[in-house]
């Protein structure tokens, strides 16, 4: 019977770990103290347990001193930007932060920031939309008053094949009244909302083919739940303006969970994966609408509106 080199048993690698160990080598002893480890949970003579476990014991404290190692170097340097990347990265790098991606369902357009919200701060127009908030709401309440036509979110298109989305479709508790959609004023809607659409004029909106832009007023009722999933594109944002928010409702961007708070945006890119939820026992209704990244060109976005209008007339892509 055939044994193995003193350097790769048990007990081998355990005194290669208490050598290096001795000599304050600590990434040379967690990585053969590991190395015993892994080969232990295939079993092990009961006799070594205590070093076991005093191997694992080493090799807890030295990941702990290792994470605080980064902190530290997070915590001695302030991000002036106020964007908690540095901060982020050491999160993802000791495991304590998911990593997502843009992953768009239908078109990706490359070399744009990863980015899963943006700040307010950075647009110039967002001010001016904000001080509308106060008379957009109003319009909202005063058609609520009279009778909202709002329609469930997802909705069956008698011309396409019918497409699974979490079994949302009819469902009642997410339900939409648009200002805009498929590109369109849709004017039963527009006309009740003159202070809105004069305030949205500010934003540059997307023109992209026969799918933007769409503007909406988004109701959840309490504890419905919008499940994990992704927008079409990944060359548009999704404004949020929230307008009516009971606590407890919330947003997942990716690694991300905000909270609305009324009267002031949120923006995103919804080419990650994002979920939203209504926690509370009160509706909630914000105003979405779609915009331009920043990083876009005029002729990038003029591009764009034309890769989409010939996608319109060869296939058919589900909305996000």
């Amino acid at each position: 019977m055939s044994t193995a080199p003193a350097g790769t048993s048990i007990h081998g690698l355990l005194e290669q770990g208490d050598e290096h160990a001795g000599k304050n080598d600590t990434k040379a002893a967690a990585a053969y103290y590991q190395a015993a480890l892994k080969i232990a949970q295939q079993g092990f003579d009961p006799a070594m347990r205590g070093r076991l476990e005093a191997a694992a014991t080493y090799v807890r404290h030295s990941a702990e001193c290792y994470k605080d190692a980064l902190r530290a170097i997070v915590r001695d340097r302030a991000d002036p930007a106020g964007t908690d990347r540095l901060q982020h990265a050491v999160d993802m790098l000791v495991g304590e932060r998911e990593l997502f991606l843009q992953g768009p369902s239908a078109f990706y357009f490359p070399y744009l920031a990863n980015r899963q919200f943006f700040e307010r701060e950075e647009f110039d127009w967002v001010a001016a939309l904000e001080a509308e908030a106060p008379a957009i709401k109003a319009e909202l309440e005063a058609v609520l008053g009279e009778g909202a036509d709002f329609q469930p979110y997802v909705e069956h298109d008698a011309n396409r094949p019918q497409r699974e989305f979490h079994d949302l479709h009819g469902d009642p508790s997410w339900t939409a009244l648009y200002l805009w959609k498929d590109g369109q004023r849709v004017e039963s809607n527009a006309g009740r909302f003159p202070r809105t659409m004069a305030a949205l004029d500010r934003v540059p909106m997307t023109k992209i083919g026969a799918k933007t832009p769409a503007v909406l007023f988004s109701k959840l009722t309490p504890g419905a739940h919008i499940p994990p999933h992704r927008g079409m594109l990944n060359c548009r944002l999704i404004g949020h303006l929230p307008l009516i928010v009971p606590e407890g409702c919330w947003l997942r961007v990716g690694n991300e969970t905000r909270g609305w708070n009324e009267g002031k945006l949120l923006i995103f890119d919804d080419s990650f994966e994002h979920e939203a939820k209504n926690d509370s026992s009160d509706t909630r209704i914000i105003l979405i609408f779609d915009l331009w990244r920043p990083e876009l060109s005029d002729g990038e976005k003029t591009g764009i509106s034309a890769i989409f209008d010939t996608i319109d007339r060869f296939t058919t892509i589900p909305d996000a």
